[in-house]
């Protein structure tokens, strides 16, 4: 039971129940010892849109806290239905996808004569990646700076207004870090949180590009990048199993769908994996690095929540440096017993440079959407660099677009919409309109009939599991 300091009227819950597409609004009274202002209640339950359906008697004394539940409705639609965030979320994918394929074309250039070193290409990316907080600092803190500049009207002499503005660029600091830190808990970044934290990611991180610019060595970039579309259904599964996410057949068949576009598609490119012994070790290793880049994404969300930008910044920075820290034997040792070819002298920083640069803003981006859209959406940008590299396939080399082409794309576009329909449009209605459409014989009214109450019943534990989750 919480007590309350003193006379307060706010709404403290406003989540979004992915499983139903509702706005939970709660409206919390606070209250000491006189009876609450109806009419603040009533203008503060206006601001957040939340219709009045205050009960008879909403007083508490003795500071106790009492919690009207004030409205379940629908206040709005699933947030597919709202163009801002779809907008939002198809902007973050496209990006995804562009750092990607850009990433993947860049990291098989690298590869010459001269230079065969997926680790040390991997490390020299973490050490580009840990500037990625202090970058988002620096822009963060300038902007801030001028937003606050241009819209301050005090006059203030020179030298103060430099000590005052030079004060509060360390202030910006220090607050910039602590809401970044709190992405580890409530007590912030310490021992036990980062090697608790840090640790496994970077690892993960390190098994899943490692493995897959390891595979780059043996295979093209298309052979690699179709096999990683395996990503997906690790992914589905594993949120099906530990996010507890609701397992939608409707869902399972898009994923199917789009895979067999991106398969197709790969097909008529001329670009399969054949059955040399290059090509195995390059399927196996990309396959390897699916399930890890699958188990990371999961992890993160489970573990991690929805952190803010500034919150993946610093995780992204931090977990860069302890990849750097852990995985540097690793190319190290391949180099002295030969299983990596670089040299100094001759290594293309610059090259290395815009991978890195690449592979942090692609992974803010991903984890971006990971955090605020959901792991399934995001893993959708896989078949998308799969489309992307066969262009480039076809414009480089030549290849027609043909029939397969175009079916292969028909495929992959029909999965990815059936993967964004809501899941609260996908239930049993659908199974009833597909019992009309049966043209073999028509439903029988028992069966009509078992299956409306079949739905009434699903409608009613849903209403149910919501009133239990509110309360």
């Amino acid at each position: 039971m919480h007590r309350c300091e003193s006379s307060t009227v706010g709404v403290t819950d406003d989540v979004y129940d992915k499983e139903t597409g509702l706005i939970r609004a709660t409206l919390v009274l606070c209250q000491r010892d006189d009876e609450a202002d109806l009419g603040e209640i009533g203008n503060r339950m206006d601001e957040h849109h939340i219709p009045q359906q205050l009960p008879d008697s909403t007083t508490a004394t003795n500071g106790e806290l009492l919690v009207t539940i004030i409205s379940d409705e629908k206040l709005k639609l699933s947030i597919w239905w709202n163009w801002k965030f779809l907008a939002m979320a198809c902007a973050i994918l496209a990006y995804n996808t562009m750092t990607g394929v850009a990433d993947q074309q860049i990291s098989k250039e690298i590869n010459s004569s001269v230079f065969q070193a997926p680790f040390l290409l991997l490390w020299y990316m973490g050490i580009v990646r840990t500037f990625t907080f202090p970058v988002y600092v620096v822009i963060r803190t300038t902007y801030e700076f001028f937003v606050q500049r241009h819209n301050s009207k005090t006059t203030t002499e020179p030298e103060e207004a430099i000590n005052t503005n030079f004060s509060s660029i360390l202030g910006r600091f220090a607050s910039i870090y602590r809401e970044a830190e709190t992405v580890f808990g409530a007590s912030g970044l310490t021992l036990k949180t980062g090697a608790s934290y840090l640790v496994p990611f970077a690892l993960l991180w390190t098994s899943t590009n490692g493995l897959f610019y390891w595979a780059l060595t043996f295979a093209e970039v298309s052979e690699c990048v179709a096999v990683s579309s395996s990503t997906m259904i690790f992914m589905y599964l594993i949120s099906w199993t530990f996010l507890k996410e609701n397992f939608i057949l409707f869902k399972f068949f898009g994923v199917l769908i789009c895979v067999a576009g991106v398969v197709l598609t790969v097909l008529a490119s001329g670009t399969t994996i054949g059955a040399s012994s290059n090509s195995l070790i390059a399927g196996a290793l990309v396959i390897s690095s699916s399930l890890s880049l699958a188990v990371q994404t999961v992890g993160f969300k489970r573990y991690l929540g929805s952190p803010t930008v500034c919150q993946i910044a610093l995780f992204s920075s931090l977990g860069s440096f302890a990849n750097a820290v852990l995985t540097w034997p690793v190319f190290l040792s391949l180099k002295l017993t030969g299983n990596e070819l670089w040299d100094l002298r001759t290594a293309p920083f610059g090259l290395m440079s815009l991978t890195g640069v690449l592979g942090s803003t692609g992974a803010l981006s991903y984890y971006l959407g990971v955090s605020i859209v959901s792991p399934i959406f995001i893993s959708l940008s896989k078949p998308l660099q799969i489309m992307t590299n066969n262009v480039i396939d076809i414009a480089i080399k030549g290849i027609p677009f043909g029939l397969y082409h175009m079916i292969g794309a028909g495929l992959v576009i029909t999965g990815f919409l059936m993967l964004l329909i809501p899941n609260t449009l996908v239930s049993l209605e659908i199974r009833t309109f597909i019992l009309k459409l049966r043209p073999s014989r028509k439903a029988s009214a028992k069966e009509v009939e078992l299956t409306t109450i079949a739905t009434a019943n699903y409608q009613a534990d849903e209403t149910v599991h919501r009133e239990t989750k509110t309360i």
